[in-house]
């Protein structure tokens, strides 16, 4: 007669260390990289708020342009789901005083520093699991109002 051994409780001791390895090295590790897309992909919509803006602008009001769009782009929906604060977000625009001929083309370039949205516990600093990462953006768009009167 052979014996047949009953072996139905070994899957249930290979169940914590299988979920904590799904857990923490695949689900958490592949939603910061979704997380880091989406701030990516806001980044660049914010850089392009802010130069249509300072474009369609006097000269000398650049500054005031640059603030507004992203005040603007960090109190929207998008903005708010991110964390993004308007420290967070640096613009860097054409100087607002020119001698001479206006500008034909406005050129800004934005960094914005993004903070993971779960940080993964590493005993190394990587950037977007554990630390922040910044996105740099450039844009150039011809210049609608040239401040002449």
């Amino acid at each position: 007669m052979k014996y047949h051994r009953n072996r139905k409780g070994q899957q249930t001791v290979e169940m914590a260390p299988a979920l904590l390895i799904l857990f923490c090295f695949i689900l958490i590790p592949m939603l910061d990289m979704l997380y880091l897309a989406l701030a990516y992909a806001a980044g660049w919509y914010c850089n392009h708020l802010v130069v249509r803006e300072v474009a369609c602008r006097d000269p000398a009001n650049w500054a005031t342009a640059e603030t507004t769009a992203t005040q603007a782009f960090c109190s929207s929906g998008l903005g708010s789901f991110l964390a993004v604060a308007v420290g967070n977000v640096q613009n860097s625009g054409p100087p607002g005083t020119f001698v001479g001929n206006p500008p034909t083309a406005v050129t800004v370039v934005t960094v914005m520093t993004v903070r993971p949205m779960l940080p993964v516990p590493l005993f190394m600093t990587v950037p977007g699991m554990n630390a922040p990462v910044s996105f740099r953006f450039a844009a150039t768009r011809p210049q609608e109002e040239t401040g002449q009167k």
